[in-house]
């Protein structure tokens, strides 16, 4: 055989040992995958089902079932289920898959990018900078894409034949595919992290509205999942291009991102106390791209009553430590203090505050 002459493949003791380790992780992603489907689908029926179509509700259940399909397809064709003895059958099996994978691939970062822009208040100058980001992130990963599989050609596979797997041989560049979707997440996370520098969430996290909490947290822990994933794969390719173990991106860290991609629209949707967070400062398209995120069923902690305003003026006033805005001289004079100040000192002092029998509450 060809190949063989080559001295790009031998049969032996190896690559029966690389091929068990490449289906046991590929099978040990796809039980993760199932893991989490099952594990997360209460709460997908009880926020996700009820929500009217949007973008991320579909790019969420196209990579929710959708990998599941795409996935056990890659594992059946690995464990040589899937199998065609014919000339052609992996180089087409490989061009299709791999341009599914992409996609799933694809459909993560478009997910995260809308998160990103949400939270920039669906600024147009941040919109454009993202979708120059993906652009620039899709044509790079298609070009190498496209031209490795094209170039690899019919005869890349010199032992399907035997193993009934189509695992082929990479160019010497195909590490190069991984690098646009790590400089495309490492820029996704830093524009999502600056754009809520102003909660300064690093002083007390725990303190900050819980919305804030989880665009942090998910934020930090899907790039850590994002982040193993491209090195692992960058890694696997640049060293071991002509052994079976390039085979292990095709399904094991495509798992992972996908589990992290939908943890990213569950916990935002899971989120109920959102009369915190005002939607403009977060960015409006939060609340609209993940569709009706529920709203918190408690009501307001602070009650306000009407009050006679000539005898409490004055003592708020005196409590935020300003002068009084009512005299007998003058007029009133518009209040500048904040509610957010009031709502402070409120909580500072009693429950109730009398006045002529009428009551505030807080």
């Amino acid at each position: 055989m060809r190949a063989v002459a080559l001295d790009l493949f031998h049969l032996n003791a190896q690559y029966f040992e690389d091929l068990f380790v490449v289906r046991s992780l590929s099978f040990a992603g796809y039980i993760i995958l199932l893991y989490e489907c099952i594990a997360s689908f209460p709460d997908e029926v009880k926020y996700i089902w009820p929500t009217p179509w949007s973008t991320v509700k579909t790019i969420y259940l196209a990579i929710r079932y959708g990998n599941l399909v795409l996935i056990g397809l890659t594992n059946a064709q690995l464990a040589g289920i899937w199998w065609i003895p014919s000339r052609t059958f992996c180089f087409r099996v490989t061009l299709g898959l791999s341009f599914m994978q992409f996609a799933s691939f694809a459909s993560v970062h478009v997910l995260v990018l809308l998160r990103a822009w949400a939270t920039w208040g669906r600024r147009k100058n941040m919109l454009a900078l993202l979708v120059i980001l993906f652009f620039i992130y899709a044509s790079a990963s298609i070009a190498f894409l496209a031209y490795g599989i094209i170039e690899a050609g019919y005869d890349a596979y010199p032992l399907s034949s035997i193993t009934r797997t189509c695992i082929g041989v990479l160019p010497p560049f195909a590490w190069l595919l991984w690098v646009p979707s790590l400089l495309l997440e490492c820029a996704t996370f830093a524009l999502t992290m600056a754009s809520i520098r102003q909660y300064k969430v690093h002083r007390c996290f725990r303190e900050q509205p819980a919305l804030v909490q989880i665009i942090c947290r998910d934020a930090v822990g899907y790039f850590l999942v994002t982040l193993f994933s491209n090195i692992f794969n960058i890694l696997v390719w640049a060293q071991d291009a002509n052994r079976p173990l390039n085979m292990l991106s095709n399904s094991f860290t495509l798992c992972l991102m996908n589990v992290a991609a939908q943890r990213l629209v569950l916990d935002l949707r899971k989120e109920t106390d959102f009369d915190g967070l005002s939607t403009t400062r977060v960015g409006r398209e939060v609340e609209r791209a993940i569709e009706a995120l529920p709203r918190s069923r408690s009501p307001s902690p602070i009650v306000f009553v009407e009050v006679d305003s000539a005898v409490y003026l004055p003592r708020a006033n005196a409590a935020l430590g300003r002068s009084s805005y009512l005299n007998e001289s003058h007029a009133p004079v518009p209040m500048t203090w904040s509610w957010g100040e009031v709502a402070l000192e409120l909580a500072a002092m009693e429950d109730t505050v009398t006045s002529d029998g009428r009551t505030v509450q807080v």
